[in-house]
Parts: structure tokens; C-alpha cells; sequence
């Protein structure tokens, strides 16, 4: 078994010659996103004696968050986009959190200090009730039921080929899948990615922002968030107009997970109530507590 080991191993070298050429509009796309969200965090890292237990909750929570979110990109180039849903799933219950700790700096001590869990639909309850919109809710089922050891959660590691009188050639692909399914996946995977970080920095970081800079700073911030905005645009227009190229006769099987996979659009309308990018009136902050 270790010579089979070996050969997943030494994957990491297909991996980076695979990679080029490949995805380098989302690679640049989560850098610029990556940014702007350790700027925003920023002014809380520096601060030490006297930092309320709130704010380290708040640090805290946004370090996990960040990590999920670089976790799921690095899973989405190395070729596993099942793996990645699980990891997307955690971004939105730290999305959760954030916005209820900066509504009730009471519940981030008590997280932070009496180790309280809370779970994701009490969350979103208690944000409904102060009437916080928390959007990103809405993919939280289908990344729910894509994250447990379902079929159409494990196909993207399973290619069908057509070969002829022979019938249906099915290849597993141990540590890796880099085929031209896999690459219609990864796609679609970084786009709910980029659009949960988006929405992300527009609302609940852009709020703790917002509490802890200057107005120039924060409007030069808020800015290059605009400036995200027609990238996100183009790069969703040119990846949900793609088909999945390579394949041959697909079975049933394969084409619900192709139609659970681009359960983005769907999720966009949510998001948006009419398939645009959300926008959040930076006048809202200013009614924020400080």
C-alpha cells in the first residue's frame, strides 16, 4: 500500500503544473478580497491591554473565518470541491456569529469566556428578531446536505466515461480530481466563495470597520470593495455561461449533481432579490453603536 501512497503523495507536483494557466482570475480576484479583509481587522490586532473581550471575540472570529475561507480555496485548487462545500459551510456560521457579536457585545464575552456554542439557526433567529437580513443563511441548507457523505456530495471524485460497446469506464480519483468536470466545479465553487466573501466585507466587516477608522479611511476602504464589484460581474458571467466540456453520455446521477452544483444562480437571487450584486447603503453604519 505504500508505493500506492506514494504515487497520492507526490500529487502536488501534477497539481502545480496543472495549475497553470488555470484560475488565475479567481487567484487574483481572493487576493485583492484577502486585502481587504486583514485591513479590516486590522485595528484590532494591535491592541492589547484594555482590548474588550468582545473585540478579541470578534479577532478571534475573524481569524477562523479568513482561515476558512483560504481553506476553501486551497482545496478548490488542489482539485477537491466536495471537500471545499464543507469549509464554505463554516464561513457562513462565522458570518453568523460576527453579526451577532457586533450587535451584542455581551453573547462574543460569553463565547469567549464561558466557551458558549450557539447553533447557526438560533443565530439566525436572533438576527431576524433585531431584523438583520443575514443573506448568506440561504446556502446554508444545500451546503448542509453537500457536506455529509451523500452521493451527489461525493461524485465530483468519480469520472464516467463512454467507451463505446464496452459501456461505462468509471474512474476514482484518489487525492486529486483534475478533469474537465472537476475544473466546471471548481469554478462554481469559488464563485460561492467570492460571493460570500463579498458580502462579507460589505456588511459585517465594513460595520466593524467602519466603528474603528477614520471616515477618509474607511470611504478609501469601501471604495476598492466598489471596485470588486464589475470583476465579480464579469467572472460570474463568464463562468455560468460555460458547459462542461469533455464529457460523453452522462447518466442521471451525474446530472443532479451538475444542477446541484450550479445552485449558485438560485442562491444569487437570494442573496440580491434580483440576480445583481447586493449593495449596502454606507449610511447604515453611521446608526451603528460605537
Amino acid at each position: 500500500m505504500g508505493g500506492e501512497y506514494d504515487k497520492i503523495e507526490k500529487v502536488e507536483a501534477e497539481i502545480s503544473e496543472w495549475l497553470r494557466g488555470r484560475f488565475l482570475k479567481e487567484r487574483l480576484l481572493f487576493g485583492e478580497m484577502a486585502e481587504l479583509m486583514l485591513e479590516s481587522v486590522k485595528p484590532l490586532s494591535g491592541r492589547h491591554r484594555g482590548t474588550a473581550k468582545s473585540e478579541l471575540a470578534l479577532l478571534t472570529l475573524a481569524t477562523r473565518m479568513f482561515n476558512d475561507l483560504e481553506g476553501a480555496k486551497q482545496l478548490l485548487l488542489w482539485g477537491l470541491p466536495d471537500q471545499a462545500d464543507i469549509v464554505i459551510r463554516d464561513i457562513i456560521e462565522c458570518m453568523l456569529l460576527f453579526r451577532l457579536f457586533l450587535q451584542k457585545p455581551k453573547t462574543a464575552k460569553k463565547w469567549l469566556m464561558s466557551l458558549a456554542e450557539y447553533q447557526p439557526g438560533n443565530v439566525y433567529a436572533k438576527l431576524s428578531e433585531s431584523r438583520i437580513d443575514a443573506k448568506e443563511y440561504s446556502l446554508y441548507g444545500p451546503l448542509s446536505h453537500e457536506s455529509h457523505s451523500n452521493l451527489l456530495a461525493s461524485l465530483s471524485h468519480v469520472q464516467e466515461m463512454d467507451i463505446g460497446e464496452q459501456g461505462m469506464l468509471h474512474v476514482f480519483h484518489f487525492g486529486s480530481t483534475r478533469t474537465a468536470e472537476a475544473e466546471y466545479f471548481i469554478q462554481h465553487g469559488f464563485l460561492m466563495l467570492f460571493f460570500l466573501f463579498y458580502l462579507a466585507l460589505m456588511e459585517p466587516l465594513a460595520e466593524l470597520y467602519y466603528r474603528h477608522s477614520d471616515s477618509d479611511v474607511f470611504e478609501l476602504w469601501y471604495r476598492k470593495i466598489d471596485i470588486l464589484r464589475p470583476k465579480l460581474v464579469e467572472l460570474s458571467s463568464e463562468i455560468t455561461k460555460k458547459t462542461i466540456n469533455g464529457m460523453s453520455e452522462v447518466d442521471h446521477t451525474i446530472l443532479e449533481l451538475t444542477r446541484k452544483k450550479m445552485r449558485f444562480e438560485e442562491f444569487k437571487r437570494r442573496l440580491t432579490g434580483d440576480g445583481d450584486l447586493p449593495l449596502k447603503d454606507k449610511s447604515n453604519y453611521a446608526a451603528s453603536p460605537g
